[in-house]
């Protein structure tokens, strides 16, 4: 029996897979997120185990355990609800399974149903002539299966970049500093999971239209998948403890603010910040701004949001700028850009060039250095 180097990547991945979705499982913390990450992962180890029991030669995993005909198959009605699981409970902190969240889960449902009647209750030699291809599939269920299957997980695709967009503008108004809760890792993981699904479009294509470049293109398909797990691996690994996330619930929508009290909260907080600076604390968040006022988070937001037209970012942002442009002004503090933008509550260069240059037009060397 000879192994083909896509036998060799999906047996390693099997072992991957099994051991960290086991591990995922069997994690306390973040235990929504973790579970829904190794659902996820034990549903790619159900695929990968369907492909080799077919793809090996002689096939004799379904040859001993013919049982496993096609098992797999119905998991790839899981793998899109739950990744997008799991980016909302990472992205979202009051994020919580409900019973309506249990009908993403109908796809896979419908699908063993089907697969029950249709292969499944079959005789076991019938089982194997169908994966011998003595006995053919019905004509065209394979591509309309497929097809489905990547419009299936096209569509949640959709819905965890949307979730991702709503999620960094959400941090926007209850965060000063971003550069760590930006969930960039978590943005690259989602693209390299599109990368590999269009990888194995290419590969459907091939085999059902170029065939000459199918192996080149299964093999291409496999390593893609493998690298996205591995990377998954790491990050899991190397960051056990991830971020909780924000609150995903609509604000104001129920808010009881009046004109009154806005403009009251609006002047206490404009004197907070001129006489206490809080927004030198480079951790300062909306919840710790608003316990240092005694205003309601909410209300706070919705001031900062609706009087100043700003997210909390922003506005920490534009109070941290200020105190820069005094600080650079001041021929007789010699600090460099560095100092500066760590004094004023900024965490990183970048952040603090790029809010530099929104809210004055220019660099902080640039203004600096053209100072009259």
């Amino acid at each position: 029996m000879t192994i083909s180097p896509v036998d060799i990547v999906s047996i390693i991945a099997l072992f991957q897979l099994f051991v960290f979705a086991s591990f995922l499982f069997r994690r306390k913390s973040n235990r929504q997120a973790n579970r829904m990450l190794g659902i996820f992962l034990f549903s790619q180890f159900m695929i990968i185990l369907d492909f080799e029991s077919y793809h090996l030669p002689g096939h004799p995993i379904i040859e001993s355990c013919p049982f496993l005909f096609l098992v797999g198959t119905p998991f790839f009605f899981l793998v899109g609800p739950s990744f997008y699981f799991y980016v909302r409970s990472l992205a979202f902190s009051d994020f919580r399974l409900r019973k309506k969240h249990f009908f993403h889960a109908l796809p896979f449902v419908l699908c063993n149903a089907l697969f029950a009647f249709e292969f499944y209750f079959l005789p076991v030699k019938l089982k194997l002539g169908l994966y011998s291809g003595t006995v053919p599939f019905p004509a065209g269920y394979w591509i309309v299966y497929n097809v489905v299957v990547f419009v299936h997980l096209f569509a949640y695709f959709l819905a965890d970049l949307r979730i991702l967009k709503h999620y960094r503008s959400e941090i926007r108004e209850q965060y000063s500093s971003i550069t760590r809760i930006n969930l960039s890792w978590l943005t690259f993981i989602l693209y390299a999971f599109i990368i590999a699904w269009l990888t194995s479009v290419a590969q459907f294509l091939s085999r059902n239209y170029f065939s000459k470049f199918s192996e080149e293109l299964q093999l291409m398909n496999f390593l893609a998948f493998f690298f996205f797990f591995n990377y998954i691996f790491y990050k899991g690994l190397s960051r056990p403890e991830i971020f909780a996330g924000v609150e995903e619930k609509q604000k104001y929508l129920s808010s009881k603010l009046t004109d009154e009290e806005a403009q009251k909260y609006l002047s206490k907080l404009s004197s907070c910040m001129e006489a206490d600076k809080p927004y030198l604390n480079p951790d300062l968040t909306l919840k710790d701004l608003a316990e240092q006022l005694t205003i309601p988070a909410r209300y706070l937001s919705q001031i900062i949001n609706d009087k100043m037209n700003q997210s909390f970012y922003d506005y920490i942002s534009v109070h941290r700028i200020k105190e820069a442009k005094k600080i650079l002004s001041e021929d007789s503090v010699d600090k460099t850009v560095l100092e500066v933008l760590y004094e004023v509550g900024f965490n990183s260069k970048s952040s603090f060039n790029t809010a530099f240059k929104k809210f004055t037009g220019v660099t902080p060397t640039h203004f600096r250095n053209h100072l009259e």
